[in-house]
C-alpha cells in the first residue's frame, strides 16, 4: 500500500513573498540611508557592523544586501511554485480526477509511489507531464520558461559553488512573472 502525503498547510503565496521581499527592501533602503545621512553630517554610523566604512565602502555594502535579498526572493518565489505543483499533483491523484493531466499523473503515481515511498520527479514526471498532456501552448512555453528558472534555483539553493550557466538573468520581478505564468497555466492560484 502506498503511503499517502501529507500536505501542509504552511505553503506561502506569490503574494506572501512579496510583501516579505517589500518589507526587507524597505529596511534595507532605510538602513542604508540612516547610515549615508550619518556618515555626511560627520557622525558615527550607529551599527557597529558599518564602523569605520568610508561612503563607496558603505554603498557597497548595501548594494551587496539588496543584490541578496533579490536572490532570497527568486528562491522563494520559484520553491513555492515548486510546492504548489506538487500539491497539484497529489491532489489530481488523490481526488481522481478524469482530465487527460490527472490521469497521466495517477499512472505516473502507481509506477514511482510503491512500498511507502513518494518518489515524484518535478520535471521528469509533472512539469514534462504538463508539457505533454496539455493542449495549450501557453501551458508548455510556461513549462519551458519554468524549467529554466529550476536551475537558478539549483544553484541558489546548493550553495552557488559552481558557475551557473543560466542564458539569462534572473530577477524578483522576472520570476513573479515566470512563477505566475506557470500557476496560471496549470490552473492553479497564485496565493498559493
Amino acid at each position: 500500500m502506498t503511503a499517502r502525503v501529507s500536505i501542509s498547510p504552511n505553503r506561502t503565496g506569490v503574494d506572501d513573498v512579496w510583501e516579505y521581499y517589500e518589507a526587507l527592501r524597505a529596511a534595507i533602503v532605510q538602513s542604508a540611508e540612516a547610515a549615508r545621512q550619518s556618515l555626511a553630517e560627520g557622525a558615527n554610523v550607529e551599527d557597529p557592523r558599518l564602523f569605520g566604512m568610508d561612503m563607496p565602502e558603505l554603498n557597497a555594502h548595501f548594494a551587496s544586501l539588496l543584490d541578496e535579498a533579490d536572490k532570497q526572493v527568486c528562491l522563494f518565489l520559484i520553491a513555492g511554485a515548486e510546492g504548489a505543483i506538487r500539491v497539484d499533483f497529489f491532489e489530481r491523484v488523490y481526488e481522481k480526477r478524469k482530465d487527460r493531466v490527472s490521469r497521466a499523473f495517477r499512472d505516473i503515481y502507481k509506477s514511482r509511489c510503491g512500498h511507502n515511498k513518494t518518489r515524484v520527479h518535478l520535471e521528469e514526471d509533472i512539469l514534462d507531464t504538463w508539457a505533454s498532456q496539455s493542449q495549450l501552448g501557453k501551458a508548455k512555453t510556461a513549462i519551458g520558461v519554468f524549467k529554466g528558472a529550476l536551475k537558478f534555483r539549483h544553484w541558489l539553493a546548493h550553495g552557488r559553488w559552481w558557475a551557473p550557466k543560466l542564458g539569462r538573468r534572473y530577477d524578483p520581478v522576472g520570476v513573479v512573472e515566470i512563477v505566475m505564468g506557470l500557476l496560471e497555466a496549470t490552473g492553479r492560484s497564485t496565493d498559493e
